[in-house]
């Protein structure tokens, strides 16, 4: 009896001994980082990486007449035709200004060569605010690509979608984004070499 007793001992020890060999210990670690890994390799839910070039069916680089026809079918936009679109300042460039409804106050939409380059929304202050538009789109893509106290924006290659305060949301084609601002900058010289002119007209 007390010799099977030892030998239980023993054998328990051994056992014992094996659980807590390096090489053992080391197989656990190894599989708890594989899990681990597999975890954070995972992209998290709801997220995506593409930012949208689009929204209700309007589409970035769509011609004015496709973005009038989607605004007089969405309820959610009061669009009543070509008097609500006027010429810009700047050369080949005009705007579409839509009345909303409910959670949107107003439509901008800005066109560059005929094509759809800008989507300004400007949101109604009385039913929804600038945090919960935050925290959807941060839930949505993730942290902002930039914030500053006045706004907030995602971006991939081709789109930025900004969050302005008050409370407007964009959606940007970052290739006229870059043609246009590269355009305001020659504007800008070609004004001031004209009011020196124009000055030393007196």
């Amino acid at each position: 009896m007390v010799r099977r007793t030892a030998y239980v001992t023993i054998a328990l020890l051994l056992f014992m001994t094996f659980l807590m060999h390096p090489m053992h210990l080391g197989a656990q670690e190894t599989t708890g980082m594989d899990a681990s890994s597999d975890q954070d390799s995972g992209s998290a839910p709801g997220r995506s990486a593409d930012i949208p070039r689009e929204y209700r069916g309007i589409r970035l680089g769509m011609a004015p007449d496709d973005v009038k026809s989607r605004l007089s079918e969405d309820p959610w936009f009061d669009f009543r035709g070509d008097p609500d679109i006027s010429m810009l300042e700047r050369p080949r460039a005009s705007l579409i200004d839509a009345g909303g409804s409910l959670f949107i106050a107003r439509g901008l939409f800005q066109f560059e060569e005929e094509a759809l380059a800008t989507i300004m929304l400007e949101l109604e202050p009385t039913t929804i605010d600038w945090f919960t538009v935050y925290t959807a789109l941060e839930d949505k893509y993730g942290p902002p690509t930039d914030m500053t106290p006045a706004r907030a924006w995602w971006e991939d290659r081709n789109t930025r979608l900004a969050l302005e305060r008050p409370l407007t949301v964009k959606y940007l084609d970052l290739g006229v984004l870059g043609t246009a601002a590269a355009e305001e900058e020659d504007r800008r010289a070609w004004r001031e070499t004209a009011r020196e002119e124009f000055l030393g007209e007196f």
